[in-house]
């Protein structure tokens, strides 16, 4: 099976995309989520785009940031 790196939308990582995660887990697939709003969602896009807007576009990414979630 595959080997999927599975970045969450605008609204951060929601039960949804964890969801969709589990699924491809489920069929076998090895997924890695990262968190990049570390923990942050957002109810509706505009704010999630705002955040990620006011986290900018040159943040330092670390390895932290970076972790699989289950």
């Amino acid at each position: 099976m595959a080997e999927v790196l599975l970045f969450h939308h605008a609204q951060g990582l929601t039960p949804g995309v964890k969801a969709f995660a589990d699924e491809l887990r489920s069929a076998g697939h090895t997924v890695h989520t990262p968190d990049l709003y570390d923990g942050k969602t957002f109810d509706t896009v505009d704010e999630g785009v705002a955040h990620a807007r006011e986290v900018g576009s040159a943040r330092s990414w670390t390895t932290a940031s970076l972790r699989p979630t289950a």
